[in-house]
């Protein structure tokens, strides 16, 4: 098989699936497994196919059937790793599933996620590794100037390591912080 390349004109022709990032970052959901997300993310997909099918039920809640046979075919794997991915979704209430009867899927339906304040998200630590208490952005702003070419008044200060360095603010116009990192 060859490697193709996509064109420019090309790069927005796929289809995909879409994983909630606060599965990532919301501690409720820290002991989910990649399997276990893979497979949230095929659910909520499904939700479409159910929604077409009019597959809703007399409060108005939308379920769908995906048998683990299913699951297992479109993410290659094993019944055991499915099963434990659907007891884990279960666990922290991502899905409910419904019995039928004997030989009938179960009826399953796909919970809303419980989020968390955007304030405890973030894509980049508060502090810095050197002392633990400044932001990220103090900590950019104030850096040891101590080179071989610094010379100034405040060289024989001593910092908390007992060697001399001198600090110095930086400045920065609005906006242009956030240009140094990609994570921001």
């Amino acid at each position: 098989m060859d490697f193709i390349p996509y064109k420019i004109n090309e790069y927005l022709e796929n289809v995909f699936y879409q994983i909630p990032k606060e599965l990532f970052v919301n501690p409720y959901y820290k002991n989910l497994n990649s399997d276990s997300k893979l497979l949230y993310s095929l659910l909520l997909d499904r939700l479409s196919v159910s929604m077409k099918n009019e597959w809703i039920d007399e409060e108005g809640n939308i379920f769908l059937i995906f048998s683990r046979k299913e699951a297992q075919e479109k993410l290659n794997l094993s019944d055991k790793t499915v099963t434990k991915a659907f007891r884990q979704l279960t666990d922290v209430k991502l899905i409910y599933e419904k019995k039928q009867g004997f030989k009938k899927n179960n009826i399953i339906y796909v919970g809303k996620i419980n989020h968390i304040s955007t304030a405890n998200i973030t894509s980049r630590k508060n502090y810095d590794s050197r002392n633990g208490k400044t932001t990220s952005q103090e900590s950019e702003n104030l850096r040891c100037n101590k080179n071989k070419y610094s010379k100034n008044n405040y060289s024989n200060i001593p910092n908390k390591r007992n060697s001399f360095c001198n600090y110095e603010q930086r400045t920065y116009e609005d906006g242009e912080l956030d240009k140094l990192y990609c994570n921001v």
